[in-house]
């Protein structure tokens, strides 16, 4: 593996600050890097800047939202699993990044940074998109709010501009809604990752993620109504060191039964 490349080294303590370095050409932000530093080192990324935000406290934190958790993109994977509002209020989202990657990568790597990176095998994405979450984004021009399905578009790729900043995850108050994440992994990350969830308006939302560039969601009134063997011959497969497009069809349509199985008995 390579050794780093030159850049310099920007430690903003203020979101404003933050936003006016963003805007300037290749300066990427990041917390714990465990994704940038890799494809640094791999000659995959030369930027010129790094911005470093974990001085910036007010990304950093896990707060009650008007209608919801919202989760700072500082915030990391372990602190997310530790903090009470989770625990309370999102037992599930803690459940499954508990299992993210290592200890090390929960201990550094973030809820912000894994969705802006868009591995096409996140747990986190796959989870997020379930639960009906948001992301907002801010730049010095002002600030949006996209659903993280409409986030994560495709390998790698997000519907992040190059001048914006993810400042925070928005998850609903879910009540006592049920939700379900069931996965298969033999290497690093997950060969399969299937999230179901009873939404608010009362339907079943059903994600598939790790099989093929992003994660792809499939809505019913009722689990009965969602078709495993159908969803299974439907999604975007992607052969790879995991399995191949005829083997990842059907572990997939296992595991699609197995989350609908699990989600209809938690009702």
């Amino acid at each position: 593996m390579r050794v780093l490349p030159d850049f310099a080294h920007h430690r903003p303590t203020a979101l404003g600050e933050v936003l006016e370095l963003v805007s300037m050409f290749d300066r990427p932000p990041y917390v714990g890097g465990t994704e940038l530093l890799l494809a640094m080192k791999a000659g995959l990324m030369r930027p010129e800047a790094l911005i470093d935000l974990k001085g910036v406290d007010e990304l950093g934190v896990i707060r009650q939202a008007d209608d919801g958790i919202s989760i700072g993109a500082a915030v990391t994977h372990q602190e997310v699993v530790d903090h009470p509002l989770i625990q309370e209020h999102l037992p599930m989202l803690a459940e499954v990044i508990e299992r993210v990657g290592n200890p090390r990568v929960r201990a550094s790597g973030t809820l912000g940074g894994n969705l802006c990176f868009a591995e096409p095998k996140s747990d986190v994405a796959t989870m997020l998109i379930a639960l009906e979450s948001d992301v907002r984004l801010a730049s010095a021009g002002g600030s949006r709010v996209l659903p993280v399905s409409e986030f994560v578009i495709g390998p790698y790729t997000t519907a992040r501009n190059e001048d914006e900043l993810l400042v925070e995850i928005l998850v609903p108050d879910r009540g006592s809604r049920p939700a379900v994440y069931v996965k298969y992994q033999t290497m690093e990350r997950p060969t399969i990752g299937v999230a179901a969830a009873i939404t608010g308006s009362g339907t079943c939302r059903l994600v598939v993620g790790a099989v093929g560039g992003a994660p792809e969601v499939f809505e019913s009134d009722q689990p009965e109504g969602l078709d495993a063997e159908a969803i299974a011959a439907e999604i975007d497969v992607i052969p790879d060191l995991t399995g191949s497009e005829r083997y990842k069809r059907h572990i997939a349509g296992v595991h699609i039964r197995r989350a609908l199985a699990q989600l209809e008995g938690s009702r």
